[in-house]
Formats: C-alpha cells, structure tokens, sequence
C-alpha cells in the first residue's frame, strides 16, 4: 500500500512538472514573437540611422512612429471598403456552401461533408470554441496578443540587456561563442523578416490585381487573407485558396476557375521567379525541412507553433550549425 501510494504521489509530480514545462514552453512562444516584433522595429531603425543620422533613440521612435501612421493611413484609405467587403463574405458563405450542397446531392460523402460545414457555419459558439482551441494557450487568443505586445515592448527598449543577461549565464570560455551566436540569429532573423515582407507584399498586390481583373467583388479582403497567409509557407497559399474559391463558387463554375487560374499563376511566379531571387539574395531554407518542421510544431504547439515555425528554424539551423557541425564535428557550413 505504501509503494503504490509513493508510485501516485511519483506520478502526480511528473503530471504536474511536464503540465508546468508545457506552460512555459507556450509562453517562451509568446516571448519570440515579441522578440520578432522587436527585431522588425530596430531592423527599421538601423535603415532609418543610415539614412538621416540620427541617434539610434531617434530612429528608433521614427520607425515606431512610421509604422503606426503606414496603417492609420491605410485603414483610413481602404478601411471601409475592407470591412464592407468583410461583411458581405460573412453573408454569402453560408450560401455558397448551399449551392454546394444542392450540387453534391446524390453525392453521400460530399452531402454529409457540406452538411457538417454548413451546421458549424450556422452555429457561431461552436466557430469561437473552435478558435479557441486552435489558439488554446495559457492566456487565450487576445491575451496571448496582450502578452506579445509587452514583450516586444521590453525588448524593444533594452534589447542589450537580455543580450548581456544570457552572455553572462554562459561560462567564461564560451563567451565569445554566445555572443556570436546572438549576433548571428539577431542577422538572420532581420533577413528573414525582411524577405518575407517583401513575398507578402508581393502576394498581396498581384493577388489584387489578377481578382480586379478578371472582376471578382471581393478582391480587397481576398487579397489580404493571401498576403498574410504568405507568412506560413507551404501551408498559407493553400488555406488562402479556400475562401476565395468558396466566394467564387457563387457566381458559378467559370468564376472559380478564373480564381483559381488567378491564384496558380501568382504561385507559380512567386515560387518559381520571385521567391527564390528573394531568398536567394536574404536566407534560404529547405522546403521539406520547413514542412516537415511545420507539422510538427503545429500538432504539438497548435496555432502559434504553425506561425512561428519558419523562424524558429533558423535559429536551431544557426546553434545547431554552429555548435554541433563546426565546434563538435569540426566541418564547414557553406
């Protein structure tokens, strides 16, 4: 009886010691992307500090300040027409899923599919605690926002502290080793941030352009779910071909084909011109890797490991690069 009761009181410890690392696992998520909003900011500053000379404060406020009038702005320019446009895809998603329905009939497997969507649709507490376990992390969704914006706020501020915190954490011999290795994820991860900005932006206007072309009402918010969805490779551009696929489905079968032209030949110019002179010119990072990487991190982690999953990887590429195949393995990195 006394064994089995050590065994519970064992087993209870172990629960509550990975409960514990878990938790602190999701908030050192947060803490990244805190750090990445740093790192965009400073990256900014520095192009600023080059630009007109000023002390790195200075630049440092501008770039804050710049960024903050570029959205005022563009909300006050297309803010409207975008939440116009937000409304009416709210409004005839459930119909164009109908149509669906009416299409797949005699069809067992897509009906009873179509019907499942259109009862998650009509049901919008199923949609919020959906959402909620999909961003299921210690504060919740909007707290996790509040959370990253503090962090980014502190490293912001004093980037060089923490710097110098972990420097002195590490033995006196390797010092110099660390501080290298920060170096080097601080560059890379500003090179990173910097080309992906440039592939979003590039999907975004060239997705805005083919949808007003060939006359598809939504294009603005169409646009903007694929440019933002750019961030998470791979996986992005597919999730953002399903609501414009959807919304084409309404006007009929020719619509969603154009759309769906439209969208292929915007991959396969990003993928196959752009995207690798971008990368080829800022940081590259193999595609299977990558993916493999994604998968994992999203099972475990959910949302927040999806997003943050091509960031992180070149920061275990750089310790993994440095500490293992050139200090252990004594072999060069091209």
């Amino acid at each position: 009886m006394k064994e089995f009761k050590q065994k519970i009181i064992y087993l209870v410890f172990v629960v509550a010691v990975l409960a514990l690392v878990l938790n602190a696992f999701h908030i050192g998520f947060l803490a990244f992307a805190g750090l990445l909003i740093a790192i965009f900011f400073h990256g900014l500053a520095s192009r600023i500090e080059r630009l007109i000379k000023m002390h790195r404060l200075v630049s440092l406020g501008i770039s804050i300040i710049l960024v903050n009038v570029l959205v005022v702005g563009a909300f006050l320019l297309v803010g409207a027409t975008l939440s116009e446009q937000y409304t009416r895809f709210e409004q005839i998603l459930p119909n164009t899923l109908r149509n669906l329905q009416n299409y797949a009939e005699g069809y067992a497997v897509a009906e009873d599919a179509l019907q499942n969507a259109l009862s998650f649709i009509g049901n919008t507490d199923k949609i919020a605690s959906s959402l909620g376990y999909f961003f299921q992390y210690t504060f919740g969704f909007f707290g996790d926002l509040y959370a990253i914006t503090f962090f980014a706020v502190f490293f912001i501020a004093t980037p060089i502290d923490y710097v110098k915190g972990i420097v002195l954490l590490t033995p006196k011999a390797n010092e110099r080793t660390a501080e290298q290795i920060l170096r080097k994820i601080g560059s890379d991860l500003r090179i990173w941030l910097k080309a992906q900005l440039i592939l979003m932006f590039f999907i975004f206007v060239t997705t805005a352009i083919g949808l007003l072309i060939i006359g598809v009402e939504l294009w603005l918010i169409l646009a903007l779910i694929a440019g933002l969805l750019c961030f998470i490779p791979n996986i992005g551009p597919t999730v953002a071909l399903i609501p414009a696929l959807l919304v084409g489905l309404l006007d009929g079968v020719q619509t969603t084909l154009l759309i769906l032209l439209v969208y292929m030949l915007v991959q396969l110019i990003e993928t196959g011109f752009v995207g690798p002179y971008v990368r080829k010119r800022m940081l590259s990072i193999p595609p299977a890797l990558l993916l493999f990487f994604q998968f994992v991190l999203g099972a475990l982690t959910g949302a927040w490991g999806l997003l943050l999953a091509t960031p992180l990887l070149v920061v275990l590429m750089i310790l993994f690069g440095k500490l293992y195949v050139k200090d252990y393995l004594k072999k060069k990195i091209k």
